[in-house]
């Protein structure tokens, strides 16, 4: 988790040291030394160091036998996140941001059972476009979003397929959504229409949420590689908003 690469004109740079510090932390690293810190962040040991200090100083981490951890104090400001504050909430802007930029039908769906639900739109302006409603509800066994949850949530193949048969080149296909970080179909669903699909992962790395830009198969495959950058883009911010520090 190196973090020299930071756009220094839009970022303060000691915040942003800091708070990589408090990312350093994790399940299976509760307790660091200053040497594991610096290796995590890629720093000089002095500024890690100063970084530390600063951290201990005003609450935010403990010091115990030569290792830091997290203070109660970090727990304090988790218990201020509102009840309220739900994926819709988190995710709006960045729908309504990518359906300006592409043009596009874009949604976003919640995972339930062996189902998604649609859980809010922003419909394309276009006349031409692809259709989908608020609650709607879509079985997983075909399309770019159940690719998406069927990549990256274990066990969930078995579940959709049971005893039945499984597409023969399902685990191809999903290995290539984990390397690219996103899932194409065309015509699964619409003959003619086309939809991308990207994860959204929570604090735990769970993915229980995809985005997705549907319409025409003609416009969306001649800018497939434009979308799926935008795409990505978006599921990362939202991914960071929602507690995961592992979306690069």
């Amino acid at each position: 988790m190196t973090i020299e690469n930071k756009d220094e004109k839009t970022l303060i740079r000691s915040v942003v040291r800091a708070f990589a510090v408090l990312d350093c932390f994790s399940e299976d690293a509760q307790r660091l030394t200053l040497h594991e810190i610096c290796q995590k962040l890629g720093l000089p040991k002095s500024t890690v160091f100063r970084l530390l200090n600063t951290l201990l100083e005003i609450g935010y981490l403990h010091l115990e036998e030569q290792k830091y951890c997290l203070s109660f104090r970090v727990l304090r400001l988790a218990s201020f996140i509102p009840s309220t504050l739900n994926m819709r909430v988190i995710a709006n802007s960045e729908l309504r941001h990518l359906g300006e930029i592409t043009g596009e039908t874009v949604s976003i769906s919640v995972l339930e059972g062996v189902e998604r639900i649609v859980i809010d739109v922003v419909e394309s302006p276009s006349l031409l476009r692809s259709i989908v409603r608020v609650g709607e509800v879509v079985g997983l066994q075909t399309g770019a979003v159940s690719r998406v949850f069927m990549a990256f949530q274990d066990g969930l193949i078995k579940d959709i397929f049971g005893q039945g048969s499984v597409p023969d080149n399902l685990d191809a296909e999903l290995a290539e959504v984990r390397a690219l970080g996103y899932a194409c179909s065309v015509g699964d669903r619409v003959c003619g229409a086309s939809g991308m699909a990207a994860p959204i992962f929570d604090i735990n790395g769970a993915c229980n949420y995809c985005i997705s830009i549907a319409g025409p198969e003609a416009r969306m495959l001649a800018q497939r590689d434009e979308l799926a950058k935008h795409l990505i883009a978006s599921t990362q911010r939202i991914s960071r908003l929602y507690g995961n520090v592992e979306t690069h």
